[in-house]
């Protein structure tokens, strides 16, 4: 894999952990109001599907790029999180075509 192919999936990643570190304030629940569970159950739930895709990105980038097949994670990514594919994947290909 070419570097500025593998620093735009790093650079993915951090925006992924960003990601994860914002769905998973606590301090918005309130014991007082039943609709902030549900909202951090939904949280939780999305921060589950997004470690879900990413988890072994790191792994496979770095020690066996050679095993990663990038259609099969594109694929699954839209299968998992549908609703933040496109932002994703606009995410890597602005960082891939970024001037250096």
């Amino acid at each position: 894999m070419e570097v500025l192919k593998e620093k735009a999936y790093v650079y993915l990643f951090y925006c992924v952990l960003l990601d994860i570190r914002s769905a998973s304030y606590t301090h918005r629940i309130r014991w007082w109001k039943p609709s902030s569970w549900i909202q951090a159950k939904i949280d939780l739930q999305e921060i589950n599907n997004i470690a879900d895709v990413f988890h072994n990105l790191p792994d496979l980038l770095v020690n066996r790029p050679n095993e990663f097949d990038e259609k099969w994670f594109w694929d699954y990514l839209k299968q998992r999180l549908p609703e933040r594919y496109e932002f994703y994947f606009l995410v890597f290909t602005e960082k891939l075509n970024e001037k250096a």
